[in-house]
């Protein structure tokens, strides 16, 4: 199997999104998109292949379909099938990893990406469809920055199948915190104002105990890994927006525009406005 990893700050660009619903014989037409296909199934059952492997995917079951990969239905449904799905482009070149070269080991985990795997099973059946059905939703209502709030959405919803899946897979021993479950709820409540006694409280733990175990097994603090969110995303914005520094800066979930700058300087050692500048000065030299 193969798993996709991408940047944490770095939204997905949504392209469309809708759901599948047939009584029976449904078969998969053979494809190989530029895009990647998130299906999620809600009812019956989805006979679908991608790299020569068959998948009979059921209720609670989903599969990214890769780009520039073919896929296929392999045999027809013969019953009712109910499912959502979205097409989406990521902003980097795709990066897969096997199960084996996953970072089970906390002091190798890569804070700032996550990892989608190509298929799986939700435990926590009501989050996937509630952000799908708000995907769907927000795509029929456009409005000013209606895409904006598309590309964050999906990329909400694929951070929600990281965090399950990390979840699953690593051992509660190497995991005494449950530090995924901490970092991925920071990734969705960055632009929020966080404190670690806030993120103690959310996760039942004493905020010296949270902070000094957080710190011995990562090698960094809270509030650092929720400045490097802030900061990817704070760059994102700075080269796909016309936002002013001051809307990136509130939107990013800094408290000032003088912390944020100060805070980006200590990441990137230059401006947000130096970042911009050699940002689009070396994309016009590429060109």
């Amino acid at each position: 199997m193969r798993h996709l990893m991408l940047p944490c700050g770095q939204p997905l660009t949504f392209l469309s999104s809708g759901q599948l619903v047939k009584n029976k014989n449904f078969l998969h037409p053979k494809r190989c998109l530029d895009s990647f296909v998130l299906i999620y199934v809600l009812k019956g059952t989805l006979n679908i292949a991608q790299y020569g492997i068959q998948y009979e995917l059921g209720p609670t079951q989903f599969i990214l379909l890769h780009a520039d990969t073919e896929h296929y239905g392999w045999q027809e449904s013969y019953e009712y099938l109910h499912y959502y799905w979205v097409h989406f482009h990521i902003p980097v070149s795709p990066v897969y990893i096997s199960q084996e070269q996953y970072p089970t080991d906390i002091s190798q985990a890569l804070p700032e990406k996550y990892i989608v795997p190509e298929t799986g099973t939700l435990t926590h059946v009501k989050r996937v469809p509630v952000l799908f059905s708000q995907l769907l939703d927000i795509s029929m209502r456009r409005y000013p920055a209606s895409e904006y709030l598309l590309h964050y959405s999906l990329t909400g919803l694929l951070l929600e199948l990281a965090g399950e899946f990390s979840s699953q897979l690593l051992d509660p021993k190497e995991d005494p915190l449950h530090i995924y479950k901490i970092q991925d709820w920071i990734r969705r409540n960055f632009q929020q104002s966080l404190t670690v006694g806030q993120i103690a409280e959310v996760f039942h733990y004493n905020p010296d105990y949270l902070s000094s175990n957080y710190r011995k097994l990562t090698g960094k603090t809270l509030t650092q890994y929720i400045n490097s969110v802030r900061i990817e995303s704070a760059k994102n914005l700075l080269t796909t927006t016309d936002f002013n520094l001051k809307e990136i800066a509130f939107y990013c979930g800094f408290s000032d525009e003088k912390y944020f700058f100060k805070v980006f300087r200590q990441y990137e050692d230059m401006t947000p406005s130096e970042f911009k500048g050699a940002f689009f000065k070396k994309k016009e030299v590429s060109q």
